[in-house]
């Protein structure tokens, strides 16, 4: 026989869970979330970097697709060996999930359009994508320096996106003494041992991959940790778009300087590739405006801004509206296109990448008429 205070607690129960599932039901139908998953893991070198061998979809209301990564921790359908082959030059890309190419499959993202267009240039180039979702320019150094210049690439493109600066302040990987730019000796792996612990339950991974509820409590928590990380819980700033933005400071243009005095070593041509912040179908803001203006005036930073700007239209997507908001296959189009072209008309890349078509490559080839 049931006693009251057993019945209470039964409907009590019982309460909780039809709340779940009508919580449930509600944000599937009137609230769906998008499901997009990285699966990183610790680098030797004391960063992330993609899992080798990773297979994972990424789905929202408005698209679909499957990132694929290489035995090299690379985006790519292929393995590549260290060495490089003969007669082959290479671009290594280091970068964020912009530059990755998320929300887009291999053949939209904007590394494999870089590499389509200049092979009909006549450059017998291969792009290597090493890319990482939630990199900042310090990550990019760290991955540059211990793994990057071992595939010898001719020339090397950094990202440079509006979060860098607080992506740099949380790594702590770098630091300035006397004004030099000196490893701090740290490694940056944020909650990697819990992640991967979590990541190995598979009750978790089903309610990743299928439950819109769980998706957004587990947004709204990571959400708050990088705040938190920063030094911003109590400010309106998230790491997809602040109101309060950090300016690049001195460690931070230490840090692409470093990168450039490490190309140029190696012999390689480099540029830093702006990656636009979007406001609407039509309005976009350069990440650039957080660099001094003379840096941002040199030959070697390229921005799509007024790429993006031309081909932007009422009707045309250049970045996702729902998900996370990254570049659709018409924006990772435009990027590639400004990227291809000033590689091709920069006397020192076109030779560094042995090209033998005609150096050029018009922007208005990449939209539709």
């Amino acid at each position: 026989m049931l006693t009251v205070s057993r019945t209470r607690a039964l409907v009590a129960l019982g309460l909780a869970a039809y709340a779940l599932l009508f919580g449930k039901i509600f944000v599937r139908v009137f609230a769906p979330q998008s499901f997009v998953p990285r699966d990183i893991v610790a680098a030797p070198y004391g960063v992330r970097m993609n899992r080798p061998g990773a297979s994972y979809e990424q789905r929202t209301p408005e698209m679909r697709s499957r990132v694929s990564i290489n035995a090299n921790g690379l985006r790519a359908p292929r393995d590549f060996t260290i060495e490089k082959p003969a007669g082959i030059r290479r671009i290594a890309v280091f970068g964020d999930s912009y530059l990755l190419g998320y929300e887009a499959s291999y053949d939209e993202i904007a590394t494999t359009q870089l590499e389509r267009a200049l092979q009909k240039s006549k450059c017998p180039v291969e792009v290597l994508n090493f890319a990482v979702s939630g990199f900042g320019s310090a990550e990019m150094l760290r991955t540059l320096e211990k793994a990057g210049l071992a595939y010898q690439p001719d020339v090397i493109l950094f990202s440079w996106h509006h979060t860098d600066p607080d992506d740099t302040l949380r790594a702590n990987l770098y630091d300035l003494q006397g004004g030099a730019l000196v490893d701090t000796g740290e490694r940056y792996l944020p909650a990697m041992g819990a992640r991967r612990a979590v990541e190995e339950n598979p009750l978790f991974r089903f309610l990743a991959r299928h439950s819109h509820l769980f998706t957004i409590v587990r947004e709204k928590a990571s959400r708050f940790i990088r705040r938190a990380m920063a030094g911003h819980v109590l400010s309106r700033k998230t790491t997809g778009g602040a109101q309060e933005e950090r300016m690049a400071g001195p460690l931070d243009l230490a840090i692409l300087a470093r990168a450039e005095a490490l190309a140029r070593s190696a012999g390689a041509s480099f540029f830093v590739v702006d990656v636009p912040s979007v406001q609407s179908r039509t309005r976009f803001r350069s990440s650039f405006r957080l660099l001094p203006e003379a840096l941002v005036a040199r030959a070697n930073f390229i921005s799509p801004l007024p790429a993006f700007e031309a081909a932007a239209g009422p009707g045309e997507k250049l970045y996702w509206e729902k998900g996370h908001k990254h570049l659709t296959p018409r924006g990772n189009a435009v990027l590639a296109s400004v990227i291809a072209e000033r590689l091709l008309s920069d006397p020192e890349s076109y030779d560094a990448l042995g090209c033998a078509g005609a150096p050029s490559l018009p922007i208005l080839a990449a939209r539709r008429p």
